[in-house]
């Protein structure tokens, strides 16, 4: 009997120990993450060089398998990287993240990897010259046409976050969906006796081809931020 109880006893205080472990210090609250961040990449430019602003929140506390946050978005394309030219513009969108557990971590943090689903969309007026063909005089000519283009995009984003110093932070997110786009010309009738002869514009400009409908979208972003929550 004494035996039995002895061994009881260890195993209780075995479990105890291993419950103590992993129980979480320091989880994270509502107001603990509140990252703002400059996403370098667009900046420099992928076909359309843009400045975007993230601001990601903790609205909630860490449930038992993953941390949720909300990023949010702005945009303002600036630079067409020659095909184009942007005059004017702005778009927005929202992000529902969901943190992993880290290996081996008590704490559920926004670090690491996360999966998530995100909503945009916005509106830019830019132009582009557009080549014609003469057939009467055999000579090409080039004609500035402005453009006004909606659209509104859902997309599947995953990627993963580091801390790199006290508040410090590199995020890299990467998504694929789809965006309905709208991209009409304030001019659109071709000039009298002019055959249009430019091609699409290249599939970093995708987005940006004259006309409506559904088309592939892909944002990708790289950019370090700063936490101004508590944490």
């Amino acid at each position: 009997m004494k035996k039995i109880i002895t061994l009881t006893l260890l195993v209780a205080l075995s479990l105890s120990s291993i419950a103590q472990d992993t129980t979480p210090v320091n989880p994270v609250k509502k107001g603990d993450y509140k990252i703002l961040k400059l996403d370098a990449l667009n900046l420099i430019g992928i076909g359309i060089q843009k400045l975007r602003l993230d601001y990601e929140i903790s609205p909630m506390k860490a449930n038992q398998n993953n941390l949720p946050t909300v990023n949010f978005n702005v945009v303002v394309p600036f630079n067409g990287l020659n095909e184009i030219d942007i005059n004017y513009g702005v778009e927005g969108g929202i992000e529902l993240r969901f943190y992993q557990r880290k290996r081996h971590a008590t704490n559920l943090i926004a670090e690491g990897f996360f999966i998530g689903a995100g909503l945009d969309g916005g509106y830019v007026n830019f132009s582009r010259d557009l080549t014609y063909y003469n057939s009467n005089t055999r000579v090409y000519q080039e004609q500035t046409t402005e453009y006004d283009r909606i659209r509104t995009g859902i997309y599947l984003v995953t990627g993963g976050q580091s801390q790199l110093g006290d508040k410090l932070y590199f995020n890299l997110s990467m998504g694929l969906g789809w965006s309905n786009v709208n991209v009409t010309a304030k001019e659109s009738s071709t000039p009298t006796g002019l055959n249009y002869y430019s091609d699409n514009l290249p599939l970093s400009k995708l987005l940006y081809n004259e006309g409506k409908g559904q088309r592939i979208y892909a944002p990708v972003s790289i950019g370090i931020g700063y936490n101004f929550g508590t944490r």
